[in-house]
């Protein structure tokens, strides 16, 4: 039977989800206050943890920070429960490394499924720890390549992986779609010295985007793949994907808008957040990039 650590210091809530879980078949333990989940979260090695925010001693996020900093907890899937639903409270737990986030009162259905979830996703963790090193070994060889070409796509696909959560994109989509940000150069390493030295934008015939797609068409990842492909595209683009299946989509619409957005505020330009958000507004009623995925990036950054 599968382990679940549960964390709240009210003690009503915490029998209700207790007796929840052990309704299913879950052997559940349980913490009071921040440092002894860490305690119980060591001595019990939970296979997931419920973690409510408000907590004495230590909080919440600070406890997923701690855990998370642990080799032993790097993968653990962490629920966090909030009072309030807030996009603020939703990115903070992220940031934190949490996978995922309930607002109370929860229902029990919403509860069960988003752990069943989680469980069926661990069991394959050692291909995604296996690819995640890969990756990241790729991104190294990158920044020998050619320095300082990692930043801006881990920019890149950070702000993208809280703007795909907030949309309600698939965990498991997002953890894509941030992969495919993360290698959209890698085909700089495959290039040679004068491609690297005059490519400054990323077009479709350009030798490391060539490059980059033959490299990542080895994962297999359609999205992976697609972001690759297409985060340069507007939706005006003679190459804008429009008949991809819709989930694929949607992540290449949030890789277009988060390219464009960290290029505004990090790039050549260099505009305030409030200038690249103008930008982006009126980039829309140009009918260059998508409504929904702009309004909700102006909302998240402008907190």
């Amino acid at each position: 039977m599968k382990k679940i650590l549960v964390v709240e210091d009210d003690p009503a809530s915490l029998t209700l989800i207790t007796e929840i879980l052990k309704g299913y078949d879950y052997t559940v333990v349980s913490a009071l206050d921040g440092r002894s989940a860490l305690d119980v979260s060591k001595r019990e090695n939970p296979d997931l943890i419920i973690l409510d925010v408000m907590l004495p001693a230590l909080n919440g996020y600070q406890v997923c920070e701690r855990l998370r900093s642990m080799s032993q907890f790097r993968n653990t899937p962490i629920i966090m429960l909030t009072v309030l639903n807030e996009d603020s409270q939703r990115i903070r737990a992220l940031e934190a490394g949490a996978n995922g986030f309930l607002s109370k009162p929860f229902k029990r259905v919403e509860l069960l499924t988003r752990i069943k979830a989680l469980l069926s996703a661990q069991v394959n963790s050692d291909e995604m720890v296996s690819l995640n090193t890969v990756i990241s070994s790729m991104l190294t060889a990158l920044e020998l390549r050619c320095a300082g070409s990692t930043m801006s796509s881990r920019r890149c696909a950070d702000l993208a992986e809280r703007l795909a959560v907030v949309m309600g994109i698939p965990s498991g989509n997002v953890r894509d779609l941030r992969r495919g940000l993360l290698l959209r150069d890698i085909g700089y390493v495959a290039c040679n010295d004068a491609s690297v030295a005059v490519e400054n934008n990323f077009t479709a015939h350009s030798e490391h985007a060539i490059r980059s797609l033959q490299i990542v068409g080895a994962f297999g990842h359609e999205i992976i793949d697609a972001v690759v492909r297409y985060h340069h595209c507007t939706l005006q683009s003679e190459d804008y994907p429009a008949n991809l299946n819709t989930e694929v989509l949607a992540c290449v619409k949030v890789a277009i808008v988060c390219t464009r957005l960290e290029g505004l505020l990090y790039g050549n330009e260099g505009l305030s957040v409030q200038a690249a958000c103008a930008t982006l507004t009126n980039e829309v009623s140009a009918g260059l990039l998508p409504s929904e995925e702009v309004a909700f990036v102006t909302r998240l950054i402008s907190t």
